[in-house]
């Protein structure tokens, strides 16, 4: 809590500056970002910080459709061969010139990381001449592209770990102070057009009150994730709006699989899943959000229509538990957020309470949470996974499959491993019959929901408070790109 309120207090002593002829926006964010390197993190809240730094192949518009972006056209000479047009005139910030080479190195380079699992399906990548790119993949791979929205394109031979991003999108980077704020500049060469917003402040508030604080004293223009208690006071205020737009992805518990004890036992996590109230969780939690019995959201790919689980169950929960022999519960250390800590833990530890269980809720600020899941350190926790390409093999791939350096199980933070779900997941990898492929994605996530690795909870809507002399309109994978938006007066 200390920390926080340093962070706090230093944040607001550079805010007290005046706006630049009303071309800078501030934007306060939940939290910080995990790193400046694209490749070394698959976050939400960094994927849409470096968005604006950066650009990939293709990407998705607000609405989820594939668009060009770095690569103008792309065509199949057969079904494993994609053949990407590079756009002419492209320049990094530094001035030099985008060439195939660039793209090359970026995914080879991003393989071997933490974005690696969007890239499992690619076996080769050739340069073919300057401005164009083959890749070639193991088996077809029908969702490629939106696979390959996540890969920011970089310099060729930059450094590793990029501690100084030099991309060729909308903003220039300026500065960064960990816990303080980002700077950056409006790219004037961009190959999209000159940004309206000219300079962008991003400042990380995890504390809900004091960030719609912020908004409502003017110190930031946006903020994301608007506290429910406070949403009466941003809807009534006409220099503010209020917008929300449901989100793509799905907060659940997770289980650490390597360390034995009562969770290791699928009877055990089902009786865990009966137990809990989404419902009542979601309105004792204030804040807005639809209970979900499933990994993936309605708008993705993979979702069950016709699926519905009636809970909580608690008799039967607590029959689950006997006959696992654990009939007076076990002790265990729920790890998440700090915000999370304080406005969900409690509700969720005594859920859990009327099985027996006793749930320690431990919160952390989320560089250290996620310090713990990527160490496998943490044995019980709560997080959200947001399928960003609109297909539920991201899921599937990054934290279902058995972890496989660079391909498969990046986010496996708890080790699950299931050799009949690895090998439908590779299957459904290559499926281009659009039936076939979401039948087999469906019976992949009837799997995952019977041996529950990971419990579901809710899905929260992406709120937004905004100053209405700013025209920001969400998009439905909840980034933030400061090139969308204009000062209205």
């Amino acid at each position: 809590m200390k920390k926080l309120l340093i962070v706090l207090m230093t944040a607001s002593l550079l805010w007290c500056r005046p706006i630049l002829n009303g071309r800078t926006v501030y934007l306060a964010m939940e939290d910080d970002i995990l790193t400046l390197d694209p490749f070394l993190h698959d976050d939400s809240i960094t994927h849409s910080v470096l968005s604006n730094i950066f650009d990939a192949l293709v990407s998705f518009d607000a609405e989820m459709r594939i668009v060009p972006a770095l690569a103008i056209s792309w065509e199949n000479r057969d079904e494993k061969a994609w053949r990407f047009y590079l756009r002419p005139g492209v320049k990094f910030h530094d001035g030099r010139k985008l060439t195939s080479k660039d793209v090359q190195y970026s995914l080879e380079r991003a393989a071997k990381t933490k974005v690696g699992h969007y890239l499992s399906a690619v076996s080769r990548i050739n340069a073919i001449d300057e401005m164009t790119l083959e890749i070639i993949t193991e088996e077809p791979a029908p969702v490629l592209l939106n696979k390959l929205c996540f890969i920011s394109i970089i310099q060729d031979n930059s450094p590793d770990p990029l501690a100084r991003p030099v991309g060729t999108g909308a903003y220039r980077f300026v500065s960064y102070a960990k816990g303080g704020e980002m700077a950056l500049t409006a790219n004037q060469d961009f190959w999209g057009g000159k940004p309206q917003i000219k300079k962008a402040v991003i400042v990380a508030i995890p504390d809900d009150s004091a960030r719609c604080q912020a908004l409502f004293d003017g110190r930031v223009q946006i903020i994301r994730d608007v506290d429910e208690r406070h949403l009466d006071k941003v809807k009534n205020n006409p220099e503010l709006e209020y917008l929300s737009r449901p989100g793509l992805g799905v907060t659940f518990l997770g289980i650490n699989f390597k360390m034995a004890g009562p969770l290791s036992k699928q009877k055990v996590r089902q009786a865990v899943y009966l137990a809990l109230d989404p419902n009542l969780l979601i309105s004792e939690s204030q804040f807005e959000a639809e209970p979900t019995d499933q990994l993936v959201t309605p708008y993705i790919v993979g979702y069950l229509p016709k699926f519905r689980s009636q809970r909580p169950r608690v008799k039967e929960a607590l029959k689950l538990l006997r006959e696992s022999g654990y009939p007076s519960g076990f002790a265990v250390d729920l790890e998440m957020s700090r915000t999370a800590a304080l406005r969900s833990g409690p509700h969720i530890s005594r859920q859990l309470g009327q099985l027996g269980i006793k749930v320690n809720i431990k919160g952390y600020d989320w560089q250290a949470l996620f310090d713990r899941l990527d160490k496998g350190t943490s044995p019980f926790f709560l997080i959200g996974w947001s399928n960003s390409s609109g297909d539920a093999s991201d899921f599937n791939d990054a934290c279902l499959h058995t972890r496989v350096k660079g391909k498969y199980g990046n986010a496996n933070w708890g080790d699950y491993s299931n050799k009949e779900l690895d090998r439908q997941i590779e299957k459904s990898q290559s499926i281009i019959d659009s039936r076939e492929r979401v039948l087999l994605l469906q019976q992949i996530m009837l799997k995952a929901l019977d041996d529950l690795p990971y419990i579901p909870m809710y899905v929260r809507n992406r709120t937004y408070g905004v100053s209405r002399r700013l025209s920001f309109h969400p998009r439905q994978d909840g980034r933030i790109r400061f090139f969308d938006m204009e000062y209205s007066r």
